[in-house]
């Protein structure tokens, strides 16, 4: 892959892709920071676990959340199956005031341009937060992601497509809404290029897709 730019979203496989089965292989968290210094993604499925945990990066630091919101440091080994990476350098940022709805935060990002991808933090105070792990209300935290336009869907996700991560980065989740609390700080910046990656094995060529 080229080096990276502030900003550009280095992607590998697609939504449609880890929805349809392709659950395993992928890069390990080691990639992460030769192409970006935050993330989200997806672990391999671990046995018993339900589902797969989910990878939050931060700072150039990748966390994996299990299925119960638990939240710890992810081992360099693991791999991958979805992910995307940018080197975030946000130029763009507005204060939330309390009981901002995460809807409210997608339509002020994409009050900059609706046909774009942009990745995005919100860091301070949340009145509550819906994750598909568990519910939080009144923490603190940051919560990473991408805002993906409509016609994105099938290749990164729908709308916001983000994790949490708890001040103390004991507990997160994979985000479904919240709403603001106090002191919430959302920034965010325009992509200029997308980078995908294809998985090579012979299962992805048997999908329907």
């Amino acid at each position: 892959m080229p080096n990276s730019i502030p900003n550009d979203i280095y992607q590998y496989s697609l939504s449609s892709a880890y929805r349809a089965g392709l659950t395993f292989g992928g890069p390990p968290v080691a990639f992460l920071t030769n192409h970006g210094t935050h993330g989200t993604g997806y672990f391999e499925s671990s046995s018993g676990s339900g589902r797969p945990d989910d990878m939050i990066q931060l700072d150039s630091i990748a966390y994996s959340i299990d299925s119960t919101g638990s939240a710890a440091p992810a081992e360099k080994s693991a791999c991958m199956p979805h992910t995307s990476v940018v080197v975030f350098q946000p130029t763009y940022r507005f204060k939330a005031p309390p009981g901002t709805s995460s809807s409210k935060v997608k339509e002020e990002v994409f009050s900059m341009g609706r046909n774009t991808p942009m990745p995005f933090r919100a860091t301070g105070g949340f009145k509550s937060i819906q994750t598909e792990q568990k519910t939080y209300s009144d923490v603190k935290g940051t919560i990473f992601g991408f805002v993906i336009p409509p016609w994105q869907k099938e290749v990164s996700g729908d709308g916001l497509v983000c994790c949490f991560l708890s001040e103390d980065k004991k507990t997160g989740g994979r985000v479904k809404e919240f709403e603001a609390g106090e002191a919430l700080e959302v920034d965010w910046a325009k992509c200029g290029r997308f980078h995908l990656g294809f998985p090579q094995e012979e299962e992805y060529e048997q999908l329907d897709i």
